[in-house]
């Protein structure tokens, strides 16, 4: 058996994820965010024996302990971590326009630190396991190099914190046979703007099918971690 812990699994692609891990044989611990959202509930009435539903908001520390005190209990180690909860905020203007810079920290907490918080409050159980992989759903908005917005200030910042600290956790891992993997999903119709975004090209499900696929593809663990879009392909930081 293998063991795997996702987070933002309240819809869109953490669901899908867990989803999908749970099709693969995987004990799968679903983290949502809201209770009201039922996905999660019905995925593990579904696969009684490999979903556990559990409650977490990451940006906060307290919430982030008892989660993993409670996922410690109910699990003997993981494999996994899926690090996919995260916030949009606004696509705010250019630097002569408003910034609400509240907003923007709290991106910036959830974006980055949330995921922060998270595996590094799960690495005793990692470490207790064979895969020792963290995965962070990052974006291409955290490409510096690529970098051509002129806005969006809160969310690109958060996802190149979110690529950064990804990268100082990999500097740890990787001394232990571990990895982190830093991907960019595609454009997935999620409802991170406040409404499905029917712009977008992917679907949930097609998303985790192929960020599964990556995943799949053995890569080996080096000095540097891997930042890779939906199709395996490296991006530069």
């Amino acid at each position: 058996m293998k063991y795997a812990l996702v987070t933002g699994c309240d819809h869109g692609l953490g669901l899908s994820l867990a989803r999908q891990l749970a099709e693969r044989g995987y004990r799968v611990a679903a983290c949502r965010l809201n209770e009201g959202e039922t996905g999660a509930d019905g995925l593990a009435r579904e696969y009684p024996d490999q979903v556990s539903v559990f409650t977490v908001d990451i940006s906060r520390d307290d919430s982030v302990r008892e989660l993993c005190r409670a996922v410690g209990e109910a699990f003997p180690c993981l494999d996994l971590v899926i690090n996919c909860a995260g916030i949009l905020g606004v696509m705010d203007p250019g630097p002569d326009g408003e910034l609400d810079y509240d907003l923007m920290l709290r991106v910036i907490n959830v974006n980055a630190l949330g995921t922060l918080r998270v595996s590094t409050g799960l690495l005793p159980l990692l470490r207790r396991g064979e895969g020792k992989t963290i995965v962070n759903i990052s974006s291409e908005a955290g490409s510096i190099a690529e970098c051509e917005r002129t806005g969006w200030f809160g969310y690109c910042i958060s996802k190149a914190g979110n690529n950064m600290q990804g990268a100082l956790l990999h500097n740890t891992l990787r001394r232990e046979g571990g990895q982190v993997i830093q991907i960019h999903p595609g454009h997935v119709a999620t409802y991170m703007r406040g409404h499905l975004d029917t712009t977008a090209s992917l679907t949930p499900d097609e998303s985790a099918r192929q960020v599964l696929a990556v995943l799949d593809t053995p890569r080996p663990v080096r000095e540097r971690p891997w930042y890779l879009d939906n199709r395996g392909r490296e991006m530069p930081w």
